[in-house]
């Protein structure tokens, strides 16, 4: 039975247990019971959002909290939790969110550690459309002053020079923060470029917030990869966040299980590999 959750006290408990192990966990981790209270009530709340829980024998059985797009028919999962009889309590939830969001684009991220979760997308033959490395860096220190004179930053005044660059690489990647819903977000991200022979070549973009930010992408032509530009971006970013917030408690960096050389040089930052990721997509 699946049931449209009104209460925090319901789900959280049991959200919070199962969001703590690894074998259960969804993406994004919460790391305090704060955090997870704070998804349920956004959930409960906001007009876009919505929490359900299914049921079996009136015994909870899992706790899915997922938000939507309408001018986008792209919908994801913030929660995505399962106990037991991981196949069928998952067929119940995502049928459930298909008749509210049919025709949409769902996005359920799990931990690789997850292995019902895994096998479940597998079988179904459901795409999986992000295979990540997590790395994360706690508790940024500060980083040198010294400017980079090939590095600018991106504002909305200069935006649109940037919108082409950019989506040259995210429409082919799928990724939801498209120019198009990376402009409409701006005040929340930082985007720094490298500008050479009158072009950009380059850019990292993140999600910037005090407690935790999340890098986003990082996009090197093809021609300019491997010669440092990379380490410069990464540097710069750390720089200008923590000039901005100080020492931001954490700081996440997907990168692609095939980007050994990214790999190496957010190591080499500061950055410490923390786990794998997949996110998987299903057309409702």
């Amino acid at each position: 039975m699946i049931k449209i959750i009104y209460k925090v006290e319901e789900v959280i408990d049991f959200a919070w247990e199962l969001s703590q192990n690894n074998l259960y966990a969804s993406y994004p981790r919460k790391e305090s019971i704060k955090a997870i209270k704070d998804d349920i009530e956004k959930a409960i709340n906001e007009d876009n959002k919505n929490i359900v829980a299914c049921y079996h024998q009136n015994v909870l059985c899992g706790v899915c909290i997922y938000q939507w797009e309408c001018d986008e028919n792209y919908a994801q999962t913030t929660e995505f939790l399962i106990r037991e009889d991981y196949d069928q309590i998952a067929e119940e939830m995502i049928d459930y969110i298909s008749k509210q969001l049919a025709g949409y684009e769902l996005f359920i991220g799990v931990p690789f550690s997850n292995e019902n979760a895994n096998q479940y997308f597998k079988k179904k033959n459901i795409e999986c459309n992000e295979s990540s490395i997590v790395t994360n860096l706690y508790n940024l220190k500060s980083h040198s002053n010294q400017k980079h004179d090939y590095v600018d930053k991106i504002t909305k005044a200069n935006f649109e020079e940037y919108a082409i660059f950019h989506d040259k690489y995210a429409i082919p990647l799928e990724m939801y923060y498209n120019s198009k819903n990376l402009k409409k977000d701006m005040d929340r991200f930082r985007v720094f470029v490298f500008r050479q022979e009158k072009g950009i070549h380059a850019s990292i973009f993140v999600k910037a917030n005090k407690d935790l930010s999340d890098v986003v992408g990082l996009f090197v032509d093809k021609e300019y990869r491997n010669n440092g530009i990379e380490s410069m971006l990464i540097n710069e970013m750390l720089m200008q966040l923590y000039n901005e917030f100080g020492a931001i408690k954490e700081i996440l960096f997907f990168i692609d299980e095939d980007c050994t050389d990214e790999l190496n040089l957010a190591l080499t930052a500061g950055f410490e590999i923390k786990e794998k990721y997949r996110c998987y997509k299903c057309i409702l």
